[in-house]
């Protein structure tokens, strides 16, 4: 079996060698005289050719991003996926990409909220309140009619470690959602890794011709 490193993938051999070009950086938006509350995002984008990209994006009360990090991409290989089998996504999503993402960040966030179910397991290994967010929609109202909490037409639901109430969770939330949509940011992170992939791909491209 192909050697595991936890700290940059599974399979060392399938990363690109070189990290995607991040945009952002730590203290964005802060303002230095007081620490700013902060609010996490994490997501995964899947690129068929290169792998698994995580983004961390940490956001003020009022949306603007504070810090943003993404990862160098993942991929498994063909043994892994048959022995790994179900426990793969989780592993990956929760394990490798948002255990590195979230503790390489410079800001402390106490929420971090993901659209992705298989991130929910990094509750397992972090302190932080890890949350699902899911855009409510007709087909989710009659899955769920008994949805603990819905915030602004999204859906919140807690990992299975976590002891918090439905109400102290809506208190929790309620100074971000009072002027941000929940499941808005993962749009920003998705767009962001896009364009970090394009420049990555520009600059290989340009090393390429320079080469020849």
């Amino acid at each position: 079996m192909a050697r595991m490193d936890h700290g940059s993938g599974m399979d060392a051999g399938r990363l690109t060698p070189r990290p995607p070009a991040c945009l952002g950086h730590a203290g964005m938006d802060a303002a230095p005289a007081k620490a700013l509350a902060a609010f996490g995002f994490l997501t995964v984008l899947e690129s068929a050719e290169h792998g698994l990209f995580g983004g961390y994006l940490v956001l003020s009360p009022q949306g603007r991003p504070l810090e943003f990090r993404c990862s160098t991409p993942v991929a498994a290989s063909r043994a892994q996926e048959i022995l790994y089998g179900p426990t793969l996504r989780p592993y990956l999503f929760a394990e490798v990409i948002g255990r590195a993402l979230v503790a390489g960040a410079e800001l402390d966030a106490a929420i971090i909220l993901t659209d992705q179910r298989d991130m929910l397991p990094l509750a397992l290994l972090r302190h932080e309140e890890i949350l699902l967010v899911r855009e409510v929609t007709s087909e989710i109202k009659l899955a769920e009619p008994t949805s603990p909490l819905i915030i602004n037409g999204c859906e919140i639901i807690a990992s299975s470690v976590s002891t918090r109430s439905s109400s102290e969770l809506a208190a929790l939330l309620e100074p971000l959602a009072a002027t941000v949509y929940l499941a808005e940011p993962f749009q920003r992170i998705l767009a962001a890794l896009t364009e970090a992939q394009l420049a990555s791909h520009d600059a290989e491209s340009s090393h390429d011709r320079a080469a020849a």
